[in-house]
């Protein structure tokens, strides 16, 4: 009687180490398959603001068993609210039934911490940061994907994922090959288009006398909407008595990131620098908040962020039909979404 082999794992390769790309690298560990994390910056400046998590990702954290230490280092939120500049309340959701639906509690983690404990669960063997991709082949001889990083240093798999970002490299040389044989989408060699910038920033530890809400225990999650003003803001505050932000400028019109670019390429001001942080911070010093005692602005927080911890960031709006290329898993493409995290 004939016995049922079993093929062999698949090797993967992740280009890219923000969440998206240590979020797949930690499934992987957990179903014991092969892998290797490549990130071209030499550390991964820690992602600016915080976000709100429900059950949706608890169950995978339970399933990876980290949900007990997730919620060690997160803060519990009920509700959020919507106010405009005087602060009048315009809308307060309320996130109690989530917990009868889920069976989880809703939270408010900095994006800071959340990566730090993702990154815990990676062997440090398994990820390689200042790896800069130069080349990628397709080797035909045997059936897998190369690639050679700018150091020199050449890595092998079955599998290549991209999760470098919007402009990912990857989803470039993809996109290459797909057009040299005509088959890629008209839609996906279009611009990716955005009619917001976002400012987005952590303070250091706040007195929680001079910012009282920190010590709500309820609403951890504040917007804030311009009166007659292409702004609005939205302050997470979260256990480590710190408030994470992310300042929004609604344009009168949508751009693309190769508009921007052409504007400023003359000059050393670049739009996306810290330059142009700094002056989306003294456009809206003035802009009023409600977090503590007193008349408060965002000026307020401004003044208490190292500045290494704010950037300014695009929010483009665009779905890809493109993910993937490949029939089998042999030399399959694959690109991934930062921000489906």
């Amino acid at each position: 009687m004939a016995t049922k082999t079993e093929e062999p794992q698949p090797t993967i390769l992740i280009v890219g180490a923000e969440l998206g790309g240590v979020m797949l690298g930690v499934l992987l560990e957990k179903a014991n398959i092969p892998y290797t994390i490549l990130e071209r910056s030499t550390t991964v400046k820690p992602p600016g603001s915080a976000m709100s998590i429900g059950g949706t990702l608890f169950l995978l954290f339970d399933q990876l068993q980290i949900l007990d230490e997730f919620v060690t280092v997160v803060k519990h939120s009920t509700q959020s609210t919507i106010e405009n500049e005087s602060g009048e309340t315009l809308l307060t959701t309320d996130y109690t039934p989530l917990r009868e639906l889920t069976g989880y509690k809703g939270y408010i983690p900095a994006r800071p911490r959340l990566y730090e404990l993702l990154l815990k669960q990676i062997p440090a063997h398994k990820i390689h940061f200042g790896k800069r991709i130069l080349t990628i082949i397709k080797n035909k001889d045997d059936d897998n994907v190369h690639i050679q990083t700018a150091d020199g240093t050449k890595y092998q798999g079955d599998i290549l994922v991209g999760a470098d970002g919007a402009y990912s490299a990857i989803r470039q040389r993809l996109y290459e090959r797909l057009r040299a044989q005509s088959i890629l989408s008209k839609s996906d060699e279009e611009d990716m288009p955005f009619s917001c910038t976002c400012l987005v920033g952590q303070t250091n530890e706040l007195d929680p006398k001079q910012f009282q809400h920190l010590n709500n225990t309820e609403n951890a999650f504040i917007t804030t909407l311009g009166t007659d003003k292409p702004y609005s803001c939205a302050l997470f505050s979260t256990f480590d008595k710190r408030v994470y932000f992310m300042v929004i400028h609604h344009l009168d019109r949508t751009m693309s990131r190769a508009v921007q670019e052409l504007r400023f390429r003359s000059s050393e001001k670049s739009e996306w620098g810290p330059y142009a942080a700094q002056t989306m911070c003294d456009e809206t010093r003035d802009f009023p908040i409600s977090i503590g005692t007193g008349k408060m602005t965002l000026g307020n927080l401004y003044d208490r962020i190292p500045k290494e911890l704010i950037s300014k960031v695009m929010l483009e709006e665009k779905v890809f039909t493109t993910w993937h290329s490949g029939r089998t898993h042999a030399t399959k493409f694959i690109l991934l979404e930062d921000k489906a995290l």
